[in-house]
């Protein structure tokens, strides 16, 4: 059971610095969030803003399963993109 995990903007050259595959192939035997995975990963949580998974924009706490595609987008992605992308409402959540 494996998770692909990717960096958009900025993000992607944290990836690419920690010399990381793109997308970074991770085992994952049990459920767990976007915040524990970027602890895991050393990616500080104030870089993240959302996470995708599976294509749908989640907050942080969303429980992330084996099998999922996972992308980490930091503050950032321009003002339009944020409401149709549902940016908005998830980082409310946090």
């Amino acid at each position: 059971n494996t998770i692909e995990v990717r960096g958009f903007l900025h993000l992607y050259q944290v990836f690419k610095a920690k010399n990381w595959s793109v997308p970074l192939i991770l085992p994952l035997t049990e459920p767990t969030t976007g915040a524990a995975l970027a602890a895991q990963l050393e990616i500080p949580l104030d870089e993240i803003e959302v996470v995708f998974v599976n294509g749908f924009v989640q907050a942080l706490d969303y429980p992330i399963q084996p099998g999922d595609r996972v992308a980490f987008v930091p503050p950032g992605c321009p003002g339009p993109y944020r409401l149709a992308l549902g940016f908005y409402a998830k980082h409310q959540e946090k």
